[in-house]
C-alpha cells in the first residue's frame, strides 16, 4: 500500500468512527432524524431482544415507542473499534457499554456487548448498512 492509499484508508476509518460516534450521540439524545441519517435506506439490523429490521423506519418506529420516554437517560459508550475496509465496503466491530437510568421506575440498567457492522460508502459518505448487537452481560438494579 503506497502512502496515498494509506492516507485514504485512514481517512475512511476515521469517517466510519465519526459516523458510529454520531449514531451513539443521536441515540443518547433521542434524535430520530440523526439516527436515520446514519443508515442506508434498506438495512439489516439485529438488536437481539429489541428486534430485527429490514428498513430503518421500522426500527425507528419501535425505538420511538420503547426508548423515548420521560425520565430515561441513556448513555451509549462505544469503544475499541476494529475496522477493515475493502473499496466502498467496510466492516466494523465495536465494544459497547450502555447505561440507562430510569428515574420514574428507579432503575439502573447496564448492558455490555459488541456490535458487528457493515458500512457502505454511498456518494462519498459512509453509512451503516447492517448492524448486529450481541450482549455479553447485563445488570438491572433497583435504585432507592
Amino acid at each position: 500500500m503506497n502512502h496515498l492509499d494509506k492516507l485514504l484508508y485512514l481517512d475512511a476509518v476515521n469517517e466510519i468512527k465519526a459516523l458510529k460516534h454520531f449514531y451513539f450521540r443521536a441515540c443518547d439524545n433521542h434524535d430520530i432524524n440523526s439516527i436515520r441519517a446514519c443508515f442506508t435506506k434498506d438495512v439489516e439490523i439485529n438488536f437481539e431482544a429489541f428486534g430485527e429490521f429490514k428498513t430503518i423506519d421500522s426500527m425507528l418506529e419501535l425505538y420511538r415507542e420503547k426508548s423515548i420516554k420521560d425520565g430515561q437517560i441513556e448513555c451509549h459508550f462505544g469503544k475499541n473499534p476494529v475496522i477493515t475496509i475493502s473499496g466502498e465496503k467496510a466492516n466494523g466491530k465495536w465494544a459497547l457499554s450502555y447505561t440507562l437510568f430510569d428515574i420514574t421506575k428507579l432503575l439502573l440498567i447496564k448492558i455490555n456487548g459488541f456490535y458487528l457492522d457493515t458500512y457502505y460508502c454511498i456518494n462519498g459518505t459512509w453509512k451503516i448498512y447492517s448492524s448486529t448487537f450481541k450482549r455479553s452481560s447485563s445488570l438491572i438494579q433497583k435504585l432507592s
